[in-house]
């Protein structure tokens, strides 16, 4: 745990400043253990070496976090979901890192939230749920357009994430996605699809992880207006005809 936490401190002193805490930074050592432990025998990432871990999981989803902390007072709720959440990144150590945001990682395996479920409790958070149902179906209940924000980590090409995750994020809200080095092209392809669901491109932060040659770059599109209610699609139609 020494090790993270020393780690963690000494990275985001240099990168997010503003989340160098210990507070912080015992959270994250903690889940930085538990994914060791528990995370390993469920295969939930290749990821293990501790640096790797400090710098591809949580100051990666910290990003996440800069641009959520900066948006508080500008999104209509502080209810965050977070698609195809996996291991749980970014949405713990976004929970983390802002304890008044209420955090539901949404991912269609239950073993995988109820990990996240554990590793909260382990972490000592109490604003983290989780909800072991598909994207498109979640947004076909009450849950639609309920979200300020939501986000999503290397989930899916973005004209397929967006009819995923815009109908579920709120007049006035912002879809966050956390994008590769195919970023550019996939904001080109996904133009139609922010206008048919009803966003627009609110702003782009390119970023690097030092010793990691790729970009990083984060989408982030405002909701303007409500998604029509024929989106999402059955899954198989959105992966067979993005739109």
């Amino acid at each position: 745990m020494a090790l993270i936490k020393d780690e963690f401190l000494a990275v985001a002193r240099t990168v997010l400043p503003e989340f160098a805490t210990d507070t912080l930074a015992d959270k994250l050592s903690l889940l930085a253990e538990h994914l060791e432990d528990v995370g390993s025998r469920m295969n939930l990432t290749a990821i293990t070496e501790p640096t790797a871990v400090v710098w591809l999981h949580l100051i990666d989803s910290l990003y996440a976090a800069r641009v959520l902390g900066g948006a508080i007072g500008s999104i209509p709720s502080l209810k965050i979901a977070d698609v195809g959440s996996g291991g749980g990144f970014p949405a713990l150590p976004v929970a983390a890192a802002l304890p008044n945001m209420q955090v539901t990682a949404i991912d269609s395996t239950e073993k995988k939230c109820n990990y996240i479920l554990g590793a909260a409790e382990v972490m000592g958070l109490t604003n983290v749920t989780a909800e072991a149902v598909r994207a498109e179906e979640f947004a076909r209940t009450d849950a639609r357009e309920s979200f300020g924000a939501v986000t999503a980590r290397a989930v899916a090409r973005l004209n397929v994430l967006m009819e995923l995750c815009l109908p579920l994020v709120g007049i006035g809200g912002l879809f966050i996605s956390m994008k590769g080095a195919a970023a550019k092209e996939e904001e080109a392809e996904a133009e139609a699809a922010a206008k048919k669901l009803g966003a627009v491109l609110y702003d782009r932060i390119t970023y690097t992880l030092p010793g990691y040659a790729d970009e990083r770059t984060i989408l982030v599109y405002r909701k303007i207006m409500h998604t029509p209610a024929e989106f999402p699609r059955q899954y198989s139609k959105i992966s067979k005809s993005p739109l």
